[in-house]
């Protein structure tokens, strides 16, 4: 095997690659009798197949994997002999595939840059007092009671009125033919702005149940939906139902209902406890994002830019992702996803320099997390799983599942590590021990998170 090293920039290599002829012969030669005794051919005993039938059955299969193998082995062969870590998955580049003449190929990649990370001591930051006040309690213990709610038939009215909740029918039609995707078949739906999206919610309003209605609106061009924009739009409706939301009493039976309390005032103090913790996490986040920005800041480094594409494509599929669970098509949350393409870059190359600078802080102070420390955590989250308890236990029992915990746990310890030889800023009260923040501080769970557990 010939391999020879380019350095195009700093950061930046090509390794290209040439097998030769003894190499691929002997890859070859270990495909065909594994397959030989593998193949049932008429006519003849397993593994008396001759040659020249596999290679003329089973060749371009036969051939492909080989390339691949072959790729794949001299690959990690060739950056274990050089000492080269890339930061992304290599580009692979191929130039000759032909196996009578040589496997030739190239990789590119980025590596990670040499950074002695300075100046990361004695950092003062602000940091913010916790509080929780009474209104913050009730606000809770209102937003537990509208969940806990069941949904009760209307009797005495049968116009919809904004805020109701109603079974209906729609469908949307442009020039007298429906568009696709645009039927709804007896949906529960919230008649609401924040909850319906392209002005259904006034469509809606003022329906009467058990009649079939219709209203025209027209869409800009450049509106959220591909096959709305810019058309004028039927949309025909019936109702079957209006329902609301009976709020149940706040009192001890209330409380006694969410299984471990005697009382409201219990309930009550639970929440509060719940709403503190919250906010000392959220204040821990940013104490964490606020020395992680110091840090930044005296730090410049180059970033390479594969690792600046890989966080972008990861902060572009979450949003997609977001979006698609919110009921949006994948043609449109990637069509919009798009839209940010520059917010998105922005934010990647702030990531990059942060996991370089966190993973170089960790390799000065050789911060490590010991296998029990990821099991315990590995527990946690199968505990919190719910449901998909089963599905995460199997992911994570597998051993290339576990790295990247392992290394996000490890930046938390950093992050850990920065904040205890801070120095809060005189007058600051203290948000509490470190928690355990995401990657740059920010901190974990939603508005909501945990209030009656």
């Amino acid at each position: 095997m010939n391999i020879n090293v380019e350095s195009s920039s700093p950061l930046r290599r090509k390794v290209t690659i040439e097998l030769d002829q003894d190499e691929i012969g002997h890859e070859l030669d270990r495909s065909y009798s594994e397959l030989k005794r593998g193949v049932h051919l008429k006519g003849f005993r397993p593994g008396h197949a001759p040659r020249q039938m596999l290679e003329r059955m089973f060749g371009d299969q036969v051939r492909t994997e080989v390339i691949q193998k072959l790729i794949k082995e001299s690959t990690e062969k060739a950056l274990s002999e050089h000492h080269l870590n890339p930061v992304a998955e290599p580009e692979i580049v191929t130039e000759e595939t032909d196996l009578k003449k040589a496997v030739r190929f190239a990789i590119v990649f980025d590596i990670k840059p040499e950074i002695q990370v300075k100046d990361y001591e004695n950092l003062k930051v602000p940091q913010q007092a916790v509080e929780v006040s009474e209104a913050d309690v009730d606000a809770a213990l209102q937003r537990l009671r509208e969940r806990m709610a069941p949904l009760k038939k209307v009797e005495d009215r049968t116009r919809v009125e904004p805020g109701d909740f109603v079974i209906a029918q729609l469908e949307a039609f442009a020039d007298g033919a429906p568009i696709a995707g645009s039927k709804l078949d007896s949906r529960l739906l919230q008649v609401s702005g924040t909850t319906l999206a392209h002005g259904l919610h006034e469509v809606l309003t003022g329906a009467e149940v058990g009649v079939e209605g219709s209203q025209r609106r027209s869409y800009p061009a450049d509106h959220t939906e591909k096959d709305l924009a810019g058309k004028d739009v039927e949309w025909r409706y019936k109702v079957s139902e209006i329902l609301r939301r009976e709020l149940p009493n706040l009192d001890d039976e209330f409380a006694k209902d969410q299984g471990e309390f005697q009382s409201l005032a219990e309930l009550r103090d639970k929440l509060r406890d719940n709403l503190l913790a919250q906010a000392r996490q959220e204040a821990d986040g940013k104490v964490r994002q606020g020395l992680l920005e110091i840090v930044l800041e005296r730090n410049p480094v180059e970033i390479p830019q594969s690792l600046v594409e890989r966080e972008q494509h990861q902060l572009e599929a979450e949003f997609a992702a977001t979006l698609q669970a919110g009921g949006m098509s994948a043609e449109q949350a990637a069509e919009a996803a798009h839209k940010n393409h520059d917010e998105f870059k922005t934010r990647a190359e702030k990531r990059a320099h942060s996991s370089l600078i966190i993973d170089a802080i960790a390799d000065q102070e050789k911060i490590e997390v010991r296998d029990e420390e990821v099991a315990e955590r590995v527990a946690v989250i199968v505990n919190q799983a719910g449901r998909d308890r089963e599905r995460v236990a199997n992911f994570y029992a597998k051993e290339e599942n576990r790295p990247a915990l392992r290394n996000m746990m490890r930046r938390e310890k950093t992050l850990d590590l920065l904040l205890a030889r801070a120095q809060l800023e005189e007058g600051a009260q203290a948000a509490g021990a470190p928690g355990s923040g995401g990657e740059g501080g920010e901190s974990s769970g939603g508005a909501e998170q945990g209030e009656t557990n």
